[in-house]
């Protein structure tokens, strides 16, 4: 039986290793889909995906991102209403709700333009950082880009 960590760290691993294939990564940056949402379909396996998105927020810190490349994603957009109460139902789980909320907290507050924070993005598009239940990081050729998933 794997530990908790390895079983935590193949995940981040493959996590990264799926975010960092750009020819299917800038598709799906385009036209975001429910398969860019991280998989919240059981705790574990969205506390492996608030690993791996909190990992990949702190990187851009000093990161310059172009405004045009931060993009927000709500979920009724790209989920059914099934879909929406299945992931409603793991973020209601304590420790994830936990994470979640330091992730929200990490993202206000990260650097990304020049003083500009992802924080003052998301205030000046009308959305609340406790809106937010996911990220996903993009490398495409060099340039970096994010999707923001708020409910």
């Amino acid at each position: 039986m794997k530990s908790l960590k390895s079983r935590v760290l193949s995940g981040v691993g493959a996590a990264l290793l799926a975010l960092s294939m750009s020819a299917t990564a800038l598709a799906s940056y385009e036209t975001p889909a429910k398969s860019d949402l991280p998989n919240y379909g059981n705790v574990a396996a969205g506390l492996v995906a608030v690993a791996a998105q909190l990992t990949d927020v702190l990187d851009l810190n000093d990161e310059v991102v172009d405004i045009d490349s931060i993009k927000i994603v709500y979920l009724q957009d790209i989920l059914n209403d099934a879909e929406i109460d299945v992931v409603d139902d793991t973020l209601n789980n304590l420790i994830l709700n936990l994470q979640i909320l330091n992730l929200q907290n990490v993202l206000k507050d990260v650097d990304v333009a020049n003083g500009l924070k992802i924080g003052d993005v998301l205030s000046d598009n009308d959305v609340d950082v406790s809106d937010v239940v996911a990220v996903k990081v993009f490398d495409i050729d060099g340039v970096k880009k994010l999707l923001v998933f708020a409910k």
